[in-house]
């Protein structure tokens, strides 16, 4: 995000949930910090953490930029189960190591096959499927020596 960016997303946390003042100082640092972040990005992990059952009252730029990984599945344990599932559906090759985050095509189109899985799975259970639709999802297992 730029600077004017992160001088709304404080505008409207301010606004809408803690009151807080915007000095420039604020911005200049939330600016550093929050540079490779995507303002709707951002703006999400703002409402996400408000919507929390006992969000904190003020909302710092430690908790937000943890939220924002939690959101963005930047997480250690996430970052395991997506390695996991690319490499499941041959997005990754085998070597590619469990800790270390997938590319942003890779990540992107696994999210899509997720979205997809989602979708087909709420249709099935609304009983709204016409017909069967085929869901390409990669190549699952390991193949068996013939």
């Amino acid at each position: 995000m730029n600077e004017p960016e992160v001088r709304r997303l404080l505008g409207y946390i301010s606004a809408g949930y803690d009151n807080r003042q915007l000095s420039a100082a604020t911005a200049t640092v939330w600016t550093e910090e929050l540079g490779d972040v995507e303002f709707e990005v951002a703006k999400q992990a703002v409402r996400n953490h408000f919507r929390k059952p006992s969000p904190r009252a003020y909302l710092s730029l430690d908790v937000l930029l943890e939220q924002v990984r939690v959101d963005t599945r930047q997480t250690p344990s996430a970052i395991e189960e997506d390695v996991r599932s690319a490499k499941a559906r041959g997005f990754v090759e085998p070597s590619w190591p469990a800790r270390q985050p997938l590319p942003r095509p890779v990540a992107a189109r696994l999210a899509a096959a997720r979205l997809d899985f989602a979708l087909a799975a709420e249709a099935i259970e609304a009983g709204v499927v016409e017909r069967p639709r085929a869901l390409d999802v990669g190549t699952i297992g390991r193949d068996v020596p013939g």
